[in-house]
C-alpha cells in the first residue's frame, strides 16, 4: 500500500487561498497584519473569537474590517447583534483603498537595502505590513469613509437583531433564553442555503461570514446562562465546522468575572478555534501613564491557536504585539521598548562629594 495520499484540490472561491503553513484555505479578517499574525489568515470552518475591550470601541472596528473584507470578496454576510441596529454597523463599513493609492503609499518608504545605519533592520520583518507583501490576502480600507449605499445594496447581507423567537426548535434543543435558538435558525437555513447552491453547481461555491457582535452581554442574560451559552456555541461550532463558513465573534469575557460561573471565560475560550484578548489603556491609567506604551492604545494578547486540521499549530515569532487605531486605519505592531527611559527626578538630585580621586557622575571637589 502507498504511503502517498493524492493531496485534494484547493477551493476555487474569491477571497481565499491556501496557507503556506498548512495547505487549506484560509481567508482574511480583513486586516492583513492581524492575517500576519496568525499565519497568514484563518481556516474555513473555523471560529474566531475575541475579548472585548471594556468599551468595546477597537473589536467593533475589528468586526468591520471583517464584513468590509467579505463585501469586496462578494462573500454573503450574516450579522447579528442585540446592542445595536445591526443595519447601522453595515452602514458604518469602511471603504476599501484603490490599488494605486496602497502602491503610491508603499513606493514612497525606503527600501531596505537604503538603510544603512541601522542595518540589522532589514533582517526584521515588521508585523504591521505597511509594505503589502506580494501574497497578502486582505485589502486595506480607510475607516474616516463608509461604502457608498449602492455598493452595500447590491451585496447579500442577512442582519438579526432578535429575530422571531422559536421555544422549542427539536434540532437545538431547549433554550431557556430564546434568542439562542433564533440565532442558530437563522445561521442555519443561510448556511444550508449556501451548500444547496453549491451542491447544485460547482462554480457557485462561495464562503459565507458569520459576525456574532457582543454576544454575552447583560442583553443576552437569563435563567442558566452559562449553559444556555455554551450549548450555543457547541452548535455554533457544528454549524460552521460543516458547512463553507467562517464565524467572527466578539465577546466581553470581562463581564464574565461578575458571575457564578468563575470558569465561564475558560470554557468559552475552549470553544474558540483562534482568540486573542483586546487590553486596550483607555480604562488603565497606570499603563496609558507608561511612556513604554505612549505609541499604543492597548494590547493584543493572544490566548489560543488551534492545530486546525493539522498536527501541529502556527507559532507566532512573538507574542508580545500592541495595537493603535490611527485615524484611517487599524495597525498591530511588535511591542517595542523605547531606548532609554531615563528618571526625571533622578536628574534633578545634586551630586554628593566624594573622597576618592576619581569623580563618579560629575565633577568631585576632590578632582586634580
Amino acid at each position: 500500500m502507498s504511503g502517498f495520499v493524492k493531496r485534494k484540490r484547493a477551493l476555487n472561491i474569491n477571497g481565499t487561498r491556501l496557507s503556506v503553513h498548512t495547505g487549506q484555505s484560509i481567508i482574511s479578517l480583513g486586516n492583513p497584519s492581524l492575517d500576519h499574525v496568525f499565519g497568514g489568515g484563518f481556516p474555513i470552518g473555523s471560529i474566531i473569537g475575541i475579548g472585548e475591550d471594556k468599551h468595546g470601541n477597537y473589536a467593533r472596528v475589528l468586526s468591520k474590517y471583517f464584513l468590509a473584507e467579505g463585501i469586496v470578496n462578494k462573500h454573503p454576510l450574516v450579522v447579528a447583534t442585540m446592542d445595536e441596529d445591526a443595519t447601522q454597523l453595515i452602514n458604518k463599513l469602511p471603504t476599501p483603498l484603490e490599488e494605486s493609492k496602497t502602491a503610491d503609499n508603499n513606493s514612497t518608504m525606503p527600501e531596505p537595502e537604503t538603510m544603512r545605519i541601522a542595518f540589522r533592520y532589514n533582517q526584521l520583518t515588521p508585523v504591521d505590513s505597511e509594505q503589502k507583501p506580494a501574497t497578502s490576502l486582505g485589502h486595506y480600507f480607510d475607516l474616516t469613509k463608509t461604502m457608498s449605499a449602492d455598493m452595500l445594496s447590491a451585496h447579500d447581507v442577512t442582519c438579526w437583531n432578535g429575530g422571531e423567537l422559536e421555544t422549542n426548535v427539536p434540532e437545538f434543543g431547549s433554550f431557556n433564553n430564546p434568542h439562542y435558538a433564533s440565532l442558530l435558525s437563522c445561521i442555519r437555513s443561510k448556511a444550508g442555503e449556501q451548500q444547496f447552491n453549491a451542491a447544485s453547481d460547482e462554480s457557485s461555491k462561495n464562503v459565507l461570514r458569520i459576525c456574532l457582535n457582543s454576544m454575552g452581554s447583560p442583553l443576552w442574560y437569563g435563567k442558566q446562562f452559562s449553559e444556555d451559552f455554551l450549548r450555543f456555541m457547541v452548535l455554533l461550532k457544528a454549524i460552521v465546522r460543516n458547512t463553507l463558513s467562517v464565524c467572527l465573534i466578539t465577546v466581553p469575557l470581562h463581564l464574565f468575572n461578575h458571575l457564578d460561573d468563575v470558569y465561564l471565560s475558560k470554557k468559552v475560550r475552549n470553544m474558540f478555534d483562534f482568540s486573542f484578548d483586546l487590553e486596550a489603556f483607555a480604562a488603565q491609567m497606570e499603563e496609558q501613564a507608561n511612556p513604554a506604551f505612549k505609541e499604543y492604545h492597548g494590547l493584543l494578547n493572544i490566548t489560543k491557536i488551534t492545530p486546525f486540521n493539522s498536527l501541529a499549530s502556527y507559532h507566532p515569532k512573538t507574542r508580545d504585539l500592541a495595537f493603535k487605531l490611527k485615524r484611517s486605519k487599524f495597525v498591530i505592531e511588535k511591542l517595542h521598548l523605547p531606548p532609554d527611559i531615563a528618571d526625571e527626578d533622578g536628574a534633578s538630585k545634586s551630586q554628593v562629594p566624594t573622597m576618592s580621586c576619581a569623580s563618579v557622575g560629575g565633577k568631585s571637589k576632590l578632582d586634580f
